[in-house]
């Protein structure tokens, strides 16, 4: 596995990179987000570490520049590398188009464990086959993982990784009531996430969707109870 990591501490990327290779990992290190977007753009990567502190443009930018940018890299897995716990910079990054979080100092093996997970992810969006898609279609909403994308009757949005997976895994409940500890843990973020956070990502859902022009919210909130999606027949 090619993994870039864009961190201007020199010295940490020389000592991870022997420990990765233990794992099957080819690191490969950038210092400045130019030199990185140089290697994103010249060479097959398959998942990115990115430093949040960079001094010359912090990590959210540099994201949000590769999400952004049109090119064959634009999906790649990003695993940010942060000393900012703080559960709002963590939404922010995540609206970012962030993928994932490990905490500095790096526990290796933690890190291990998240760039695999982000990877897999990716790749079984990415293999979703119209046979399955149409499977989706119990309910108005119809998801495109291989997109990044939903579409909700006539009106159709791109979102972010983690905005899609909420929806799949409401999608899946067929209409049943999910908890937000439910959905964190549905999600694979049960053991560091505030479930204030499934709030902020529904609350982004809903507002992608008012914004193309929808007048309700398919997405029903049941006060201390959790969230599900209404069904045809519930409506």
């Amino acid at each position: 596995m090619r993994v870039l990591m864009l961190d201007d501490d020199e010295e940490l990327g020389a000592l991870m990179q022997p420990v990765l290779a233990k794992y099957g990992m080819e690191l490969t290190l950038a210092f400045t987000p130019s030199q990185a977007f140089d290697m994103l753009g010249a060479e097959g990567f398959d998942v990115m570490l990115l430093d949040m502190m960079l001094p010359e443009l912090d990590g959210m930018s540099v994201c949000r520049s590769i999400r952004s940018s049109g090119k064959s890299f634009a999906e790649i897995p990003i695993v940010a590398l942060t000393a900012r716990a703080e559960l709002t910079d963590r939404i922010v990054a995540l609206e970012s188009g962030i993928d994932d979080f490990v905490a500095k100092p790096v526990e290796m093996r933690e890190l291990v464990a998240r760039i695999g997970a982000v990877v897999r992810r990716k790749r079984d969006a990415g293999n979703t086959s119209p046979a399955q898609a149409e499977s989706q279609s119990a309910t108005e909403l119809h998801l495109s993982p291989g997109h990044m994308s939903a579409v909700y009757g006539p009106y159709a949005v791109n979102l972010t990784e983690l905005e899609l997976r909420i929806l799949q895994c409401l999608k899946e409940a067929e209409g049943a009531i999910m908890s937000r500890v439910e959905i964190l843990e549905r999600i694979g973020h049960h053991t560091q996430s505030d479930p204030a956070m499934v709030d902020t990502i529904i609350y982004r859902i809903r507002q992608k969707f008012r914004e193309q022009g929808l007048k309700f919210d398919f997405i029903k909130t049941l006060r201390g109870q959790g969230y599900c999606i209404k069904t045809e027949q519930a409506k």
